[in-house]
C-alpha cells in the first residue's frame, strides 16, 4: 500500500490563511448556511478541534473569511496606489487590483450576495460589508474630486459617478456568475476605458492595467 505523502507543516499564520481560503471557497461553491465546520476541516485535512483553535465557531469563520478577502483587496490597492496621488491612477489602481484578485473577489461577492438574500442577519457581517463599500466610496469620490477640482477630469457629479463605477464593478462579478462566462478581467479592462472616456482623461504613462 502506497504511503500517504507527509503533510506540509504550516506556521500558524499560514494555516489560518489556508483555512480562510478554503472556507471562502466552500461558502461560495455551496451556500454559507449549509457548510459546516466539519466540512471545512475535512477539505483542509485538519482535525475539527484544531480548527476551533483558530476560530470560535462557524459564524466567526464566515466573518473572518469575508474580512480576509476584503483585507487582501485593500492591501493590494494600497500597494498599487501611486505615490504621486494622480487621481486617474488612483481609480485605475482600484480597477487593476480587482482584475488581479478576480478569482478571490468572485468568491467574496458570491458570499455577500448569498448573505444579503438570506433571512440571517449578523451585525458584524453587516458592518464588514458596509465598511467595505464605505471605503470604496471614499477612495472613488476622493479621486474624482481631485480630478474635477484640478481640471484633470470633465465636470461630473462626483457622488453619482463614484456610485456608478462601484455598481458597474459589482455588476461585472454578478454577471460573470449569472452568465457562466469568464470575462471578469476583460470586462473590468473595458470599464477602465469607459471611465477614462467619461472623465475625458488620458491614462498616466505609468498606470498598470494587467
Amino acid at each position: 500500500m502506497t504511503a500517504r505523502p507527509a503533510r506540509k507543516r504550516l506556521q500558524p499564520a499560514e494555516r489560518r490563511a489556508m483555512i480562510l481560503e478554503e472556507a471562502l471557497r466552500l461558502f461560495a461553491e455551496r451556500h454559507f448556511s449549509v457548510v459546516t465546520v466539519r466540512d471545512i476541516a475535512m477539505v483542509c485535512d485538519i482535525n475539527v478541534g484544531l480548527l476551533y483553535h483558530y476560530f470560535a465557531n462557524k459564524d466567526d469563520l464566515v466573518r473572518s473569511a469575508l474580512g480576509y478577502a476584503i483585507e487582501q483587496l485593500m492591501a493590494g490597492y494600497e500597494a498599487r496606489r501611486p505615490v504621486d496621488t494622480e487621481p486617474l491612477s488612483d481609480i485605475l489602481a482600484w480597477l487593476d487590483i480587482h482584475m488581479e484578485l478576480a478569482p478571490t473577489l468572485a468568491l467574496m461577492v458570491k458570499l455577500m450576495s448569498d448573505y444579503a438574500s438570506s433571512s440571517l442577519r449578523d451585525e458584524e457581517l453587516d458592518g464588514l460589508i458596509a465598511g467595505f463599500y464605505g471605503r470604496e466610496k471614499i477612495l472613488l469620490e476622493g479621486a474624482l474630486r481631485r480630478g474635477v477640482e484640478g481640471g484633470r477630469f470633465a465636470p461630473v457629479d462626483i457622488a453619482r459617478t463614484a456610485r456608478r463605477i462601484g455598481l458597474m464593478l459589482d455588476g461585472i462579478f454578478y454577471a460573470s456568475a449569472s452568465r457562466g462566462d469568464d470575462r471578469i478581467v476583460a470586462d473590468i479592462a473595458d470599464l477602465a476605458d469607459f471611465v477614462r472616456d467619461l472623465l475625458g482623461a488620458e491614462a498616466p504613462a505609468h498606470a498598470s492595467m494587467g
